[in-house]
C-alpha cells in the first residue's frame, strides 16, 4: 500500500536559493538513509550536482522569459511510502522512478531517493520547477495531488502492491476533518499540524518542522521552538501546547521511546458535564446581591433537572443503581488505563526490536570487517581515525546484538513487527477514546451523585463532606 503526497519547496528566509536547494536534496540523498547512495537514481541530472543543475534551469528561464514569481517554488517534492514488508528498497526506487516519469512526461529534471531507515520504505522524488528546454514551469494545480495519487494507484496495481482504496479528502478544513462545527483555535491548528506530519513519518525532528514549513506553518529556531500556523497571527511555542507536544517529547517520539497521543480538541468532546448545585445561602452571606440569587436558583433548577434527565435516560432508577454505576464505571477506568500502560510497554519494547534490526543490517558490513580482522584493536583505531562513522557502525552493531541477545537470538521480522505496532496502536487509540468517555460518566455519576445527598441532606453544602474514599474513586 503505497500513500503519496506532492510538496512545494520554497526559499527558507535568510538563505539563498542555493542554499536552500543544496540543504533539501543533501537531506533526501543522506548516505546512511539511501545505503550510500545505491538507492539514487536520476533523470535528466547528476545526483551529485542536482541542485547546481535545477538552479541553473531557474536562472536560464528569468533570462529567457524576464519572468519573476514572488514567493517563488524552486523545486518540487513527491513523498511516496509503502507498506512495511511489501517491496524492497530496489523495488521502491524502480517505482519512483516509473512514478516521475509518468508525471512529469520526460519535461523535467528529477531525482528519487529511497530511504530504507525505517520499517516503511519510501521514496523522496525531486524535480525542477523549471523545464528542460527552460521555457515553462511545472504547474501545481488543485487537483496535481490527485493525479500523482491516481499514478502510483496504478504502478503498485502492476507491481501487486496495495492501495488505499478509500482515501480520506485531504481538501477540507481542519474544522470539517475534525467534524466539528467549533471554531477551532490556532493551538488547536498547530497541534493537528503536528499529528498529520507525525503519520508521514520523518525521520527527525528537523524533518517534522520541514513539513510544517512546507504545510504553510512560519517555525521559530532557538532555546524556545516557536510555531505560526497559516492563518494564524503570532508564533506559539511548543512548549505550551501540552505535554504530548512539546519539542523533547516529540523528539522522544521520532526516536521510537515515547508513543504520540494526539489531543483531542476541547470542541470534540460531546459527553454532557452535570452541574453541582450552589450553596445560595453562603453565597448571599458573603455579599452576593439579588441579581446573583435569582441566577443561582435558575442554575439550581437546571442541575437538578439535568440530574433527572440523565438517570432516565440511563435507566438508573434508584440510589443503589446509581452506586453500582459509579463502581462499574470506575473499574472499566481503571481497566482501561491500565491496557493503555500495557500498550505503551509493549508498543517501546517493538520500536526497541525494530531498530535493533535495521541497525544490525546497516552496520553489518562493517562489523565483518571487524570481525574478520580478529577483533583487531588496530583494526578498530584506524577506522576510528580514518572514518569515525565507521566505529560508530561498530558500536551500533553490538548494540544491536544487545537486543538479539535478550530475544535468544530470535526476533520477528520487521512485516511482523510493523504490524504488531500498528495494531497496538490501534488498541491504544480505542481505549484513549474509551477512557475519555469512562471518565466524562464516571464525573457525571459522581455530580449527580453529590446533587441527590445534598437534597436529602438538611445539612448546608459547605458543611457536607466526602469521605477519602469517594474523593479517590473519582
Amino acid at each position: 500500500m503505497a500513500t503519496t503526497r506532492i510538496m512545494s519547496m520554497h526559499i527558507n528566509k535568510g538563505k539563498t536559493i542555493a542554499q536552500c536547494l543544496k540543504a533539501r536534496l543533501d537531506y533526501v540523498k543522506n548516505p546512511d538513509k539511501t545505503e550510500q547512495g545505491k538507492l539514487i537514481s536520476a533523470y535528466a541530472c547528476a545526483p551529485e550536482t542536482a541542485d547546481q543543475e535545477f538552479l541553473l534551469n531557474r536562472n536560464a528561464y528569468i533570462a529567457k522569459t524576464g519572468r519573476r514569481i514572488r514567493n517563488e517554488v524552486i523545486a518540487y517534492q513527491v513523498r511516496q511510502s509503502f507498506q512495511p514488508g511489501e517491496v524492497t528498497p530496489e523495488e521502491a526506487n524502480k517505482i519512483g522512478y516509473e512514478l516521475a516519469s509518468r508525471l512529469l512526461n520526460g519535461d523535467f529534471a528529477f531525482l528519487v531517493a529511497t530511504h530504507d531507515d525505517h520499517a516503511h520504505i519510501h521514496n523522496h522524488i525531486v524535480f525542477s520547477a523549471v523545464s528542460l528546454d527552460c521555457n515553462h514551469k511545472f504547474k501545481d494545480v488543485l487537483r496535481s495531488g490527485k493525479v500523482v495519487a491516481e499514478l502510483s494507484d496504478s504502478l503498485c496495481r502492476e507491481h501487486r502492491l496495495s492501495i488505499v482504496e478509500n482515501p480520506q479528502d485531504k481538501t477540507v478544513s481542519y474544522d470539517k476533518w475534525q467534524g466539528s462545527s467549533a471554531r477551532i483555535t490556532s493551538r488547536d491548528t498547530i497541534r493537528m499540524m503536528i499529528d498529520s506530519a507525525l503519520r508521514m513519518q520523518p525521520d527527525g525532528f528537523d524533518a517534522l518542522m520541514q513539513l510544517l514549513e512546507e504545510a504553510g506553518c512560519r517555525v521559530k529556531r532557538g532555546a524556545q521552538i516557536s510555531v505560526k500556523p497559516p492563518s494564524g497571527k503570532r508564533f506559539i511555542r511548543l512548549d505550551s501546547l501540552g505535554a504530548a507536544y512539546t519539542a523533547a517529547a516529540l523528539r522522544n517520539v521520532l526516536s521510537g521511546s515515547q508513543v504520540h497521543i494526539p489531543r483531542i480538541p476541547r470542541s470534540q468532546y460531546t459527553g454532557r458535564q452535570i452541574a453541582l448545585l450552589i450553596d445560595i445561602e453562603k453565597k448571599m452571606r458573603e455579599g452576593k446581591g439579588r441579581g446573583y440569587q435569582v441566577w443561582a436558583e435558575r442554575h439550581n433548577l437546571d442541575a437538578v433537572s439535568q440530574s433527572i434527565i440523565y438517570l432516565k435516560e440511563n435507566g438508573i432508577n434508584s440510589y443503589e443503581e446509581l452506586m453500582s454505576r459509579i463502581d462499574s464505571g470506575t473499574k472499566r477506568r481503571n481497566q482501561l488505563k491500565d491496557s493503555m500502560k500495557t500498550c505503551q510497554t509493549r508498543m517501546k519494547a517493538v520500536s526497541e526490536q525494530r531498530k535493533a534490526i535495521l541497525t544490525y543490517r546497516r552496520t553489518q558490513p562493517v562489523y565483518v570487517q571487524y570481525r574478520e580482522s580478529g577483533w583487531s584493536s588496530q583494526f578498530y583505531q584506524a577506522h576510528a581515525k580514518e572514518n569515525q562513522a565507521h566505529a560508530k557502525e561498530i558500536e551500533a552493531h553490538k548494540a544491536a546484538q544487545t537486543v538479539y541477545a535478550k530475544e535468544n537470538g530470535k526476533l520477528p521480522t520487521l512485516a511482523e513487527l510493523s504490524a504488531e505496532y500498528e495494531r497496538l496502536l490501534c488498541q491504544k487509540r480505542a481505549d484513549s477514546t474509551a477512557l475519555a468517555e469512562a471518565k466524562a460518566e464516571v464525573s457525571s455519576l459522581w455530580h449527580i451523585k453529590t446533587n441527590m445527598d445534598t437534597i436529602a441532606s438538611d445539612e448546608p453544602i459547605e458543611e457536607k463532606e466526602t469521605s477519602r474514599a469517594d474523593r479517590n474513586a473519582r
